[in-house]
């Protein structure tokens, strides 16, 4: 807890929201705007009143328009918490970046993504990370499932 906090709100500190991160490319999409199923299924079912989605990505800013019409045309959450990376800077060192500064500002329950620059930049901070085989992508969408459920049980029950 900071300083800050402790001074505003002694013990009675808000709880963080909790949020995951996801990669784009070859986690949610391939070859920039082609869903994969399992994935786009998945966080179409999220309550979004309940858990924040970010997505973190190598794509870089001129990709912003592609990117939210893809996020749009499937109806993804989280299509404002998009983190291009700054071409000042190489995506690993962006995707650890950001990964640190997302767990400082929530509860973050996992990462998942197809690289091993997502796995560094979860282990960094101590989010749990789910690797994506890009040959089979539902069984990392599937442990992602579970690890949510396990965490906020009706994070799927959405009200009539």
């Amino acid at each position: 807890m900071s300083d800050l906090a402790r001074q505003l709100f002694g013990d009675d500190v808000p709880a963080k929201s909790f949020a995951i991160i996801v990669d784009l490319d070859e986690t949610v999409c391939t070859d920039f705007d082609q869903p994969i199923g399992v994935g786009v299924g998945l966080l179409q079912r999220i309550d979004r009143r309940k858990i924040g989605i970010h997505y973190v990505t190598a794509r870089t800013e001129v990709s912003r328009r592609g990117t939210e019409q893809f996020l749009e045309e499937y109806r993804l959450p989280g299509w404002r918490n998009v983190h291009y990376s700054p071409t000042i800077i190489g995506s690993r060192e962006h995707k650890r970046r950001m990964h640190v500064q997302l767990a400082r500002e929530f509860a973050v329950l996992a990462s998942i993504g197809d690289s091993e620059e997502e796995q560094v930049a979860s282990a960094a901070c101590g989010i749990p990370f789910i690797l994506v085989d890009t040959d089979r992508h539902e069984v990392a969408w599937k442990r992602l499932e579970e690890l949510l459920i396990a965490a906020i049980p009706d994070l799927f029950a959405h009200p009539e």
